[in-house]
C-alpha cells in the first residue's frame, strides 16, 4: 500500500526565524508513528538551519532546486554533493514556477532527474497544465508530454526514488482547487501513462506515489486523499503556518 505524503513547499517565503519555528514545531509534533510521510522544502538560504533542526526526526528536508552536476564552476547554483553535507537527499524538479518563469523544460527536467537519481537523491517531479491548456481540452496531451519527456530513459529500478506531483497551474496560489473528481481523473491518467513507459512499468505505476498540488488546505485535503490514485499533497501557502501544516498532517 502506498504511504501518503504531505510535503510543504515554502518557495521564496518565510524569514529565517519563521522557518526555524515551523521546523521546531514539526519536530515536536511529528513522530515515527505519524501515519503520513512529511517533507519540507525551504528556501535555499534556510536549508542548513531547517535540516539541522529536523535532524533525527522523521521529517524530510528537501531542496527546491539543484544543478545536475558535481562540484563545478556554475555561479549561483547548488549541487547534490553540497546538499548532502546537510543530509539533504530530496529535490523538487519541474515546479510550474520554474517552468513558466525560468524556462525549465521537460528536457531539462529529464537531465536533472537522471543525474539526481543516479546520485542517490530522491526526486519529486512536478507536472501540470495551465488554465489555457485545460480550457482548450489539452490537459492530457500536456501531461503525457511532460511524463514522456521528463521520465525518458529512467531505469525501472530508479522509480523507487521518484515521486510525481500533479499541480494544475491554474490552481496554484489562486484559491481555486481541482475538484476531487478532476484531480482523481488526472492522477489516474498519470498512473496509466507511467505504466506505459516500458515493459513491466505497470508494477512501477502501481507503487509510485502521486501527489496533488494546488491550493491544498486542511479543509479539502481529506476529500482529495479519499480518492484511490491521490497519495498526498504538495502544499504551498498552507504549509507556511504551523497550525495549518499540522492540520494537513492530521
Amino acid at each position: 500500500m502506498r504511504r501518503k505524503i504531505i510535503a510543504g513547499n515554502w518557495k521564496m517565503n518565510l524569514t529565517l526565524p519563521e522557518a526555524k519555528a515551523i521546523a521546531s514545531g514539526l519536530k515536536e509534533k511529528v513522530s515515527s508513528q505519524t501515519a503520513v510521510e512529511v517533507m519540507v522544502f525551504p528556501s535555499a538560504l534556510h536549508l542548513h538551519a531547517v535540516a539541522e533542526i529536523l535532524s533525527g526526526s522523521p521529517v524530510i528536508t528537501g531542496a527546491q532546486n539543484a544543478y545536475p552536476a558535481v562540484l563545478t564552476a556554475m555561479t549561483g547554483e547548488i549541487c547534490p554533493a553540497q546538499l548532502s553535507d546537510f543530509g539533504i537527499k530530496t529535490i523538487l524538479v519541474g515546479h510550474s514556477e520554474r517552468r513558466q518563469f525560468l524556462g525549465e523544460t521537460s528536457e531539462i527536467c529529464n537531465e536533472k532527474i537522471k543525474f539526481f537519481l543516479n546520485s542517490g537523491v530522491r526526486v519529486v517531479y512536478c507536472i501540470g497544465e495551465t488554465l489555457a491548456e485545460r480550457e482548450s481540452q489539452n490537459t492530457f496531451t500536456v501531461l503525457k508530454d511532460q511524463i514522456k519527456k521528463g521520465l525518458f530513459g529512467i531505469e525501472s529500478a530508479k522509480f523507487k526514488d521518484l515521486v510525481i506531483a500533479y499541480e494544475p497551474v491554474w490552481a496554484i496560489g489562486t484559491g481555486k482547487v481541482a475538484t476531487p473528481e478532476q484531480a482523481e481523473e488526472a492522477h489516474a491518467f498519470v498512473r496509466k501513462e507511467i505504466g506505459a513507459l516500458f515493459v513491466g512499468a505497470d508494477k512501477v505505476a502501481e507503487s509510485i506515489q502521486i501527489l496533488y498540488g494546488g491550493s491544498v488546505k486542511p479543509d479539502n485535503i481529506a476529500s482529495l486523499l479519499a480518492k484511490p490514485n491521490i497519495d498526498g499533497g504538495l502544499v504551498g501557502g498552507a504549509s507556511q503556518k504551523l497550525d495549518s501544516f499540522l492540520g494537513l498532517i492530521k
